[in-house]
């Protein structure tokens, strides 16, 4: 969990079961955000001008969650919104999840995390609530007659809570 110290010093305590699950929750998160197009045939120009992107949704709901319409009313503007910019926010998650991944290595049951760290922690626990959350189908409007007992759903109250911690120490 996320504690703020003396003199504001964020620190991150896990304990191994802890660590393994993040880092198995992490790689897997990588798997996911690897980008699917291919860099080979991939026109120069294009790339450079970031206009290479791919302009559908993705079939597979938790990425599509990751990375929605820009315009849900209007599929061209919604292309070229996608086109634009999922390239920019896919690194950008890779990023932020690079980040966390590399706070916990060599980990010593404890670490200092600074703020940017912090934001990049944030990204990625939310990024994993988001994917989790589409895979267990958790809805705003869902009532509390789900299966307490499914481990999906203790996983995602863990990571709930540990985003908590975070936040409630940044403030």
């Amino acid at each position: 969990m996320f504690k703020t110290g003396i003199g504001g010093k964020l620190t991150l305590k896990l304990d191994d079961a802890e660590l393994g699950v993040l880092s198995q929750l992490f790689e897997q998160m990588w798997e996911l955000l690897e980008d699917p197009e291919n860099e080979l045939g991939v026109d120069p120009l294009a790339k450079m001008l970031n206009m290479s992107g791919s302009t559908q949704i993705s079939e597979d709901p938790a990425l599509a969650r990751l990375f929605p319409d820009g315009y849900s009313d209007d599929e061209h503007a919604s292309a070229d919104f996608r086109r634009f910019t999922e390239q920019d926010l896919r690194a950008q998650k890779v990023t932020a999840l690079s980040v966390a991944q590399e706070t916990l290595k060599d980990w010593k049951g404890k670490s200092s995390i600074t703020g940017q760290q912090a934001q990049d922690w944030l990204k990625a626990l939310n990024d994993l609530r988001l994917v989790l959350g589409t895979r267990l189908e958790i809805t705003d409007e869902m009532d509390t007659d789900f299966d307490a007992d499914e481990p999906g759903i203790h996983l995602y109250n863990y990571l709930t809570y540990l985003q908590g911690t975070l936040i409630d120490s940044l403030t």
